[in-house]
Order: C-alpha cells, then structure tokens, then sequence
C-alpha cells in the first residue's frame, strides 16, 4: 500500500507522509551496497525502486550521527516546496525502538534506544554539479551553462522569496542535474527560516 502511496506522491496527487522502515529496506534492496548512489558526512543515499520508478532514501548514517533538530529542521523547510529546481521531497520515516544490551557495569540488561530517521526523494539521475564544473573551453556548451545558472537563481528566488528559507549550505555538490541538465536544489539539513528579509538582505548578501 505504501509503495501505491510513493507512486501517487511522484504523481502528484498527494503530499509527502510518513513512510514505514519496511517499506524503505523492500526498495532498496535491504539498503544494499549495490544501490548506493551517494555518501556524505550525514548519511548514505541509496536508489530505490518502485515498479518502473526511482527515488533517492536518505539514511541517516547511525544513531550516534543523527541530530534530531537537523532532521525536524529539514523535514519541515521541504513539506510544502513544490518547484521545479528543487528537488522533491516524498517522504519521511522516524522509527526507534528500544531493545535489551548487557550492561557493562552490572550484571543485568539496559534498553538501548535504536534510531533510524530517513529521507525520500525524487531520483536525479545525472549526478551533481561538482561533477561537471571545467575551465570555460572544456565540458558543457555555453547555453547548457546557463541554463544551469539561471535555473539555480530561479530555484534559490523562489526558497528565499516565497518559502522564506534560507539554504545555508549551497554548494555545486548540492545542485543535482537531471536527464535534461535542470539544476534542482538539494540537502535541507542546515537550511533555516527567515525571519527579517531586510536583515537578510544586509547581513548575508551585502559587500563589506
């Protein structure tokens, strides 16, 4: 049912949900080393598969590494950003359960808390930016270029201007390329509201 449930979010027809661990580990192949397709300091991104369809999960990498504010944090700026150079969130899935370990300084049992917070995306398929930047009589054509460009100003208009987010960690390896070298934004984690526009503008962007 929840696949049925991945497939209408992709369509369109409905907004990002909760998504069960189960769910997650059946796409991706039990989160299968031949199905990852990136890996940072936060995480491990595997490809899943629905039917004749791809998403990105977003695997926080342990327990240890999981800051709950980030996760909140990047759940919330992506619920209701809908835009063509960002790219699209699905879905979540926080799941924790505790289950009995020795306790190193007594001869009994503690619960130790196990966590798993997760991501779902829209699948980008042609990699991110970084991948692609050459000198200027290298690589991509000119109009590819700035079609690239333009698309990220767009992308970045639309989450400072209508979203009020502010992104705080833009960079060429967090701009996605799809099959038709759209730029879509990606990695929400250290992203934030705005609060003041004016302040915004004269602390952030302004010359010193």
């Amino acid at each position: 049912m929840e696949q049925n449930a991945l497939e209408q979010i992709l369509e369109g027809s409905m907004k990002p949900t909760n998504l069960s661990l189960e769910t997650l580990r059946k796409i991706t192949d039990n989160f299968s080393v031949h199905r990852i397709i990136g890996e940072g300091g936060f995480g491990t991104v595997y490809k899943g598969v629905i039917g004749n369809k791809n998403v990105a999960v977003k695997k926080i990498m342990s327990s240890k590494t999981i800051n709950q504010k980030l996760f909140r944090r990047e759940v919330d700026t992506q619920m209701d950003v809908i835009h063509e150079n960002v790219v699209r969130f699905l879905g979540l899935c926080s799941h924790t359960v505790e289950t009995p370990v020795p306790n190193p300084e007594s001869r009994g049992y503690i619960l130790a808390e196990i966590r798993e917070r997760l991501l779902c995306f829209e699948y980008v398929n042609n990699g991110s930016l970084d991948k692609y930047i050459t000198d200027e009589l290298r690589g991509l054509e000119w109009d590819i270029r700035y079609q690239i460009i333009k698309g990220i100003c767009t992308g970045l208009h639309y989450l400072h201007v209508e979203k009020r987010i502010l992104h705080m960690d833009l960079k060429p390896a967090n701009i996605l390329l799809d099959n038709q070298m759209v730029p879509k934004i990606t990695d929400f984690g250290l992203s934030r509201p705005v609060e003041n526009p004016q302040t915004m503008t004269t602390n952030h962007f302004s010359s010193p």
